[in-house]
């Protein structure tokens, strides 16, 4: 595999991606978004209802794992464009026609995604770590960021989170026949998240457990890695050209 064919595709994107200001704002606006209003959130509920420390420490748990919710749903609005946009555009087939190997395609694809996603998540977290630490310090008595739980989920759960989502969405856009249609297929790949999230919110696992961050990440690799794997051997280059419409 020639990495130097799959930059020259991630440029290619990137390039595209800077043209398309709906990607732009979803990938840079959305985390700083729930940044904000997230800790609004946590603000009006310790004002409210004079929450005692352990319910805030609860909440900012819970709240930091939507960031890995976050980090698999961004980079499915920009998958969505990989493989069906180029078709749509009829950007394709010149691509399709050069000496470029599945595997560097896409290669080339996940980077595209990744560089743009990491660079506003990580925007988005420590925003979210600053508000937090300044809403809740009067309340728990420290500061709760930055702590080992936190330099796992930067550095290890949300990237795995990041690369499932893009790998998800790539073989999402691979299959469909329009971005809608790639973008909601991609869409199921949340569901895992939100099941997790609805057993920590009934106390059933703890998502402010590192560990369980590090058997969810494990969990990520191995789908991520799958899914890859599944991606190249569905994509075709001579069926993809005469089926897609």
């Amino acid at each position: 595999m020639r990495l130097q064919k799959s930059w020259t595709i991630a440029k290619k994107d990137l390039k595209i991606y800077r043209k398309r200001r709906s990607l732009v704002a979803f990938t840079f606006l959305l985390p700083v978004v729930f940044a904000v209003a997230l800790p609004l959130i946590l603000y009006h509920v310790i004002i409210a209802k004079s929450a005692p420390p352990s319910t805030v420490v609860g909440l900012i748990s819970w709240f930091a794992f939507f960031f890995m919710i976050i980090s698999a749903l961004v980079p499915l609005y920009l998958t969505s464009y990989n493989l069906v946009g180029e078709k749509v555009e009829k950007s394709l087939e010149p691509l399709l026609a050069t000496p470029t190997s599945d595997g560097e395609i896409f290669i080339g694809k996940y980077i595209a995604s990744f560089i743009p996603v990491i660079i506003g998540l990580w925007v988005g977290i420590f925003v979210f770590y600053s508000l937090i630490d300044v809403t809740t310090y009067k309340v728990i008595g420290y500061y709760y960021f930055p702590n080992y739980g936190s330099a796992i989920l930067i550095l290890i759960g949300m990237p795995l989170a990041m690369l499932y989502g893009i790998s998800f969405g790539t073989l999402a856009s691979s299959r469909a026949s329009s971005v809608q249609v790639a973008y909601q297929l991609g869409a199921a790949s949340l569901l895992p998240f939100l099941v997790l999230y609805v057993l920590g919110e009934v106390q059933v696992i703890s998502l402010s457990s590192t560990e369980n961050i590090l058997i969810i990440s494990v969990f990520l690799l191995i789908a991520t890695v799958g899914i890859y794997f599944m991606s190249k051997a569905a994509f075709n280059r001579e069926k993809i050209l005469t089926l897609w419409k």
